[in-house]
């Protein structure tokens, strides 16, 4: 998996690493309000489903949704910033992510055999061209 932050929603941000995948505001979304005053989020261990909400930002300029980027389960819930959601705006990428979520599995064996059978062709064109 990639270390590097990807852009989600427009205004959230996701880091994926060994099947685990760790939200929050990105600094684009922090540009469109001044104060937070409340985070909802969900519990550890309850299952969320990607494109679907899963909390909010009250801000002062009104509810801010999160989203859920991948189906799976609620692994860690930054307890930090739903004490002090100020977090989010002075460090929101170290101290003020907001959730992390175990991916479910993709059926890793079906991607890998999708995977091999693109190399196989690959390799076919190749002797093709090899014997042209």
């Amino acid at each position: 998996m990639s270390n590097e932050l990807k852009n989600f929603m427009g205004y959230m941000w996701l880091l994926e690493e060994d099947g685990i995948t760790t939200i929050g505001i990105n600094e684009e979304g922090l540009s469109d309000f001044e104060e937070i005053s409340s985070i909802e989020l969900p519990t550890e261990g309850d299952r969320v489903e990607a494109d679907v909400v899963i909390g909010t930002i009250e801000t002062d300029d009104g509810p801010l949704d999160i989203y859920a980027p991948v189906d799976g389960t609620v692994l860690e819930v930054n307890s930090n910033v739903i004490d002090d959601p100020s977090l989010i705006q002075e460090d929101c990428y170290d101290e003020g992510w907001l959730i992390r979520i175990e991916a479910e599995d993709s059926s890793p064996s079906d991607d890998e055999d999708e995977e091999e059978d693109d190399d196989d062709d690959d390799d076919q064109d190749e002797e093709n061209e090899d014997e042209e």
